[in-house]
């Protein structure tokens, strides 16, 4: 992978320890971080985030988990939407996947029995919910793009390598 796509995963080797590493990320945020990134997480897990008052709905996290493996520190990267938003996109497939089996239920028994099927108008809606949510997708892809390529170049100059190029390699 040699380009940054929407929800990009790389994993790739380094020659430092995990709290290493950790320590360059570390004092990257407290020494040169000119977009305010926030460093969290526990143990051999990195959450670096944009500041609260700069996050939109688009804005992208990095979760950085460390691994010592065979003498080596695996760091494994992804850089996606926050929780949050990937749990209102879940929870809108969902309402429109539930009102569409309702709906058709519904209609379905009201066929059997020859009442009016005025369930099956309950599913009239959902593909319109669904694209609306496809859309919604693609204009936070969109958005976010930037703010992905500013978060790896971070993380680059942290560790002093190509993350994505050593991921290539391994």
């Amino acid at each position: 992978m040699t380009e940054l796509e929407f929800r990009p995963r790389f994993r790739f080797a380094s020659p430092l320890t995990p709290d290493e590493v950790k320590d360059r990320i570390r004092n990257h945020v407290a020494a040169n971080n000119p977009h305010g990134l926030v460093l969290g997480g526990t143990g051999h897990h990195l959450v670096l985030t944009y500041p609260y008052q700069e996050q939109r709905s688009w804005t992208p996290q990095m979760d950085i988990d460390l691994e010592l493996s065979e003498g080596r520190t695996w760091v494994r990267c992804l850089i996606g939407p926050a929780p949050t938003i990937w749990m209102l996109f879940v929870g809108g497939y969902m309402l429109s996947t539930i009102l569409a089996l309702l709906g058709l239920s519904i209609g379905v028994s009201q066929q059997i029995v020859g009442a009016p099927a005025w369930g099956f108008w309950m599913v009239a809606p959902t593909p319109f919910i669904a694209l609306g949510l496809w859309l919604l997708a693609q204009l936070g892809k969109q958005r976010s793009r930037p703010a992905m390529h500013r978060m790896k170049r971070f993380v680059d100059e942290a560790l002093g390598c190509d993350c994505l190029a050593l991921a290539a390699q391994s």
